[in-house]
């Protein structure tokens, strides 16, 4: 009896292991940001008294005590706070003829003891150990606060050897401390919100005289507007990029002749295009399922577009969808040629005006 009830409690932890979700990080890749080393006093006079001077180039600059490097590419997830954040940029630490140089400087929270590794004399190498390592958000942007770096023992090796100054440089010795501000390329969008769809009241109007009924098809609903729910999604913080796939969709049916059949669009910024996957019944004598397809074209320009960093919102108004000539024709071979009308919709007229308030993660 033990030994099936053990069985049985076996199992049940497996089934449970086995259905509980995994916790998979999302991460944002990184477009912009710095990364500001205030150089600790001591480190400044000692480099001083012994000559060593601090020249920058590719981007990296020196000013009133601080190196400043530019982000130049990563990764984080703000969610977990963890993050990979690669910068640009390089130091020289010159004393007379000799020199040695530090590039390449890559910054890891998973690493929190030690978390920046850099390029120096040709190897690359942990710049040392620091007191703490805090990571927060300000607005769309991650911020890495690093505290009391003190050089490690290669680092320290490699200056001395370099500039032929033994003695001077050891491990231990306070280097600074950094802040770092990284700012993503793109977000990832939270399931939260939904994008809204309104008819424009020119082609509802040519709709209604075909007696064509335009319906949501579930999750998507229609108090008033069409409403889909978004599923996932990327967004650049300037919205010339990126994409919100929607769950839902919308359908037309015209009794006794046709139907067309819109579900989980996707919405392309770069594309500047409204996909969904079609379906037009029936068939034959139409094409059934056609797979993922542009119905309409998107022009943000022609609605207004807005970021909140406060609540990391992004917000599209009323973006005109435009009929391209292939949903034109469709429309009326389905909707209007059964009735024997003809050219009822035009390429280039409005489908509508889509807006949306998406969360980032």
């Amino acid at each position: 009896m033990r030994v099936r009830l053990g069985l049985i409690v076996a199992i049940v932890t497996l089934i449970a292991i086995g259905a509980s979700p995994v916790a998979r990080a999302t991460y944002d890749p990184l477009g912009s940001g710095a990364t500001v080393f205030r150089l600790d006093k001591g480190f400044l006079r000692v480099l001083q008294k012994h000559g060593v001077k601090l020249a920058t180039r590719e981007g990296a600059a020196f000013k009133s005590g601080s190196l400043r490097f530019p982000v130049s590419g990563g990764k984080f997830d703000p969610r977990t706070r963890e993050g990979t954040v690669e910068h640009g940029g390089l130091v020289r630490f010159q004393r007379g003829r000799r020199s040695i140089s530090m590039k390449r400087l890559q910054l890891k929270t998973t690493r929190r003891s030690s978390p920046f590794v850099a390029k120096l004399a040709g190897g690359q190498l942990k710049l040392g150990a620091v007191r703490q390592l805090t990571v927060g958000r300000s607005g769309f942007a991650n911020e890495v606060t690093v505290s009391s770096l003190r050089l490690s023992a290669k680092f320290a090796d490699r200056l001395s050897k370099r500039l032929r100054l033994r003695d001077v440089f050891q491990e231990g010795m306070p280097m600074g401390s950094a802040v770092t501000r990284a700012i993503p390329a793109t977000v990832a969008i939270l399931p939260k919100t939904g994008v809204q769809l309104e008819l424009d009241t020119g082609i509802a109007a040519k709709l209604n005289e075909l007696h064509v009924a335009v319906n949501p098809i579930f999750p998507a609903e229609r108090p008033s507007l069409f409403t889909l729910p978004i599923f996932s999604g990327k967004l650049a913080l300037d919205f010339s990029s990126g994409f919100l796939q929607l769950q839902g969709g919308i359908e037309f049916i015209e009794l006794g002749s046709g139907q067309a059949i819109w579900r989980e669009p996707r919405i392309d910024l770069g594309a500047a295009s409204f996909g969904p996957e079609v379906d037009v019944e029936p068939s034959p004598p139409f094409a059934g399922k056609a797979g993922p397809l542009t119905v309409a074209g998107l022009d943000l320009s022609g609605g207004t577009s807005a970021t909140n960093p406060a609540h990391r919102t992004l917000t599209v108004s009323g973006a005109p969808l435009i009929l391209p000539e292939s949903t034109a024709a469709l429309f009326n071979e389905v909707f209007a040629k059964p009735q024997e009308k003809e050219n009822v919709f035009s390429p280039g007229e409005f489908l509508g005006r889509l807006s949306f308030v998406a969360e980032a993660q």
